[in-house]
């Protein structure tokens, strides 16, 4: 089951989803409909439809995610709710939280790496990871200035995954900087994150792009929006997956997905085996999204550590949102959804 965490108290259930980290593979391995399709019914009549955004992962990259919502309000397209994982949970954060996109715009393109990097350096080994992550967490806490979910003027979901059992994990109250450092904690870089009594890691594993996570949002359209490379834009990230597939990778995880016990180095072997299953397992189509919706993968031109490079991959998301509204604009009718009313 996927669920759904506040800040306080126990879980609520959210969404069906299977327990186990290979069974959470194959689901979502399921290659979704083509665009086409999904819009063919056309748009709904007779009232105001609910749009929801949903922001995929990819470090640096993930910058695009703020051209792709330049160029939605810039068809009059607000979202009613956000999902997010990763680096598209940070920007979907502040974006909840009210900051306007110029102002994002124009602190990410002024942004250099030694503004992120001395900041987020905390070593802790001694936790069976690259980085404690606590540093990673106050800068987050900096970022979006201490607010809340409840603080947010668009609903707000970050999507984290569940270490011991691969679960997909939807937090959508409490502390932001929390939820936010477990969605983008990759394993074996960052240590864990301890939220309700359950290890969370990089939403990524499980939901590149949370599209699923909009399914019971009561949303007229869902929209994925990608950012992470994907094996046919990559030949390193290709020659991995073909490893991993293979015997010798096919042998070391399921060696690692043997590892017990709640010790760091168990939660090591774990998470790293839920990456590389994901990474073995991903089709083209799971770059595309997940389940039903429409997806916009935006393939920004730089690599996932380039900080300072945020100007490209924020005009490769605005270009690939125009590029795909005239596919868009058909769902969408005579009004537009999401359009924030005139103060």
């Amino acid at each position: 089951m996927s669920r759904a965490y506040g800040c306080h108290g126990r879980p609520t259930l959210l969404t069906p989803f299977p327990r186990g980290w290979a069974d959470a593979r194959d689901s979502l391995l399921a290659v979704p409909r083509p665009i086409e399709a999904r819009l063919a019914a056309g748009p709904l009549q007779g009232r105001r439809q609910r749009v929801g955004v949903a922001l995929g992962g990819g470090s640096a990259r993930g910058y695009a995610h703020i051209g792709a919502l330049v160029a939605l309000e810039r068809h009059g397209v607000r979202p009613d709710v956000v999902a997010g994982t990763s680096f598209g949970a940070i920007v979907g954060a502040m974006y909840a939280s009210g900051r306007s996109l110029a102002s994002l715009r124009s602190e990410a393109e002024r942004l250099r790496r030694r503004d992120v990097f001395p900041h987020i350096f905390d070593f802790g080994l001694n936790r069976a990871a690259l980085l404690r992550g606590e540093r990673l967490q106050a800068y987050f806490e900096r970022l979006v200035e201490g607010r809340h979910f409840e603080d947010c003027r668009v609903p707000l979901l970050v999507v984290a995954t569940d270490l011991d059992d691969g679960e997909r994990v939807v937090i959508r109250s409490g502390p932001l900087a929390p939820a936010l450092r477990a969605s983008a904690t990759l394993p074996g870089v960052f240590a864990p994150v301890l939220l309700d009594g359950r290890r969370l890691v990089d939403g990524g594993i499980g939901s590149p792009v949370p599209l699923e996570t909009l399914r019971d949002e009561g949303v007229d359209l869902a929209l994925g929006v990608g950012a992470g490379v994907e094996p046919r834009d990559s030949t390193a990230l290709a020659l991995v997956r073909q490893g991993l597939s293979g015997a010798p990778g096919r042998a070391l995880r399921a060696r690692l997905a043997r590892a017990r016990g709640a010790g760091h180095w168990g939660g090591l072997a774990r998470g790293l085996a839920l990456s590389f299953e994901a990474w073995a397992n991903a089709s083209e189509a799971l770059a595309e999204g997940e389940g039903d919706g429409v997806h916009v993968q935006t393939r920004p031109p730089i690599s996932w550590m380039r900080f300072d490079l945020a100007a490209r991959a924020i005009s490769a998301g605005d270009a690939a949102m125009e590029s795909a509204w005239p596919r868009l604009r058909g769902s969408f009718g005579g009004g537009a959804p999401g359009a924030a009313e005139a103060p």
